[in-house]
């Protein structure tokens, strides 16, 4: 809003400059020079009263009464503006904002999320209690600047356009959450991300059911729909309370004794190439295998037989310490 409101000023102003430039071209002929012009047109603006740089003839005296009159107020609002940039901290906001697009751009593997209302909110608060680098996108400025007060990195601007995502580091990011009010703007934010960065992850939100398939035809790899979740988890509370405090304490991280995370075996590790009843994990790392995927398909409780290959993404259930074993053993690699 400063930066605009400055704008507003120095732009008629500079055209003021160019209409006094020539005006006294005009009315004092050739015998003026351009420098003449510049100057005497710049020191009427200013009203500092130098005198003036050569005779004036009627008709330029006539122009310089126009241009005072013109010139006086627009040079008053184009300082007042300049000082209430600086002394309401607009300098240091426009410096701030810069010094943040060059933390963003040091990121890599991070997470984006468009839309910081509840629901992203909720995302992003998750995703930094797991030292998680995120950076958030927005349209209401007051909303950033108190993203930016809470230490977010975040950005004002429409998520639907190519050029803000960009500023986002999309191509270097591992996900995006496109968590806007209206369904048809996650389609276009899903459309947009795969355009620029097929390989991001992108999880949406969707309000009505029938966007769900749209979104996913957008390219979004997992809907979320906040009516339908909401009413399976009341169906499930009524029924299994027990489970569903169970799910919120190891999905949330709120129990420190007791939490799930995934691992996706990477080649040449422990994990790779060796069956279950081999590994030893329960005496390695003391956590649970809960499931594997492979190729989209989950196998629930491996049987002993079962055999990891690199790739495979292992569901895991312990509390921190044995969880980072675990990881260690499904990523670092080892000689065999």
């Amino acid at each position: 809003m400063q930066k605009r409101k400055i704008l507003s000023g120095i732009v008629p102003f500079l055209l003021l400059l160019t209409v006094g430039t020539v005006g006294y071209r005009l009315t004092e002929g050739p015998g003026w020079s351009l420098l003449d012009c510049i100057y005497m047109t710049v020191i009427t603006l200013a009203t500092v009263g130098y005198g003036e740089v050569h005779n004036l003839s009627p008709e330029g005296r006539v122009f310089t009464i126009f241009l005072i009159f013109i010139g006086a107020g627009l040079m008053a609002y184009t300082v007042s503006a300049l000082a209430q940039f600086f002394v309401e901290g607009g300098l240091r906001d426009l410096l701030g904002r810069r010094r943040m697009r060059e933390d963003i751009k040091s990121l890599k593997g991070h997470y984006i999320i468009c839309g910081a209302g509840d629901t992203g909110w909720v995302v992003a608060e998750n995703l930094r209690r797991h030292q998680t680098p995120v950076v958030l996108v927005d349209l209401e400025p007051k909303i950033v600047q108190e993203l930016i007060g809470e230490d977010y990195l975040a950005i004002e601007g429409d998520a639907t356009a190519d050029e803000v995502l960009a500023d986002a580091g999309l191509d270097r990011a591992a996900g995006l959450v496109a968590a806007l009010p209206h369904d048809a703007d996650n389609v276009f934010v899903a459309l947009t991300a795969k355009g620029i960065n097929p390989n991001v992850f992108v999880v949406c939100t969707a309000t009505k059911i029938e966007s769900v398939p749209k979104l996913k035809r957008a390219g979004a790899n997992y809907v979320v729909s906040p009516n339908i979740t909401a009413a399976n988890r009341m169906a499930s509370v009524l029924m299994r309370p027990s489970v569903v405090d169970f799910l919120d304490a190891t999905l949330g991280g709120d129990d420190q004794d007791l939490q799930m995370d995934e691992f996706r075996i990477q080649p040449k590790s422990y994990l790779d190439a060796i069956a279950l009843k081999d590994a030893g994990i329960r005496r390695r790392s003391g956590a649970i295998i809960v499931s594997v995927k492979r190729e989209g398909k989950s196998v629930i409780n491996p049987d002993p037989v079962f055999v990891f290959q690199g790739g495979d993404i292992l569901v895991i259930l312990g509390n921190r310490d044995q969880i980072n074993k675990m990881g260690e053993l499904a990523t670092a690699p080892v000689s065999r």
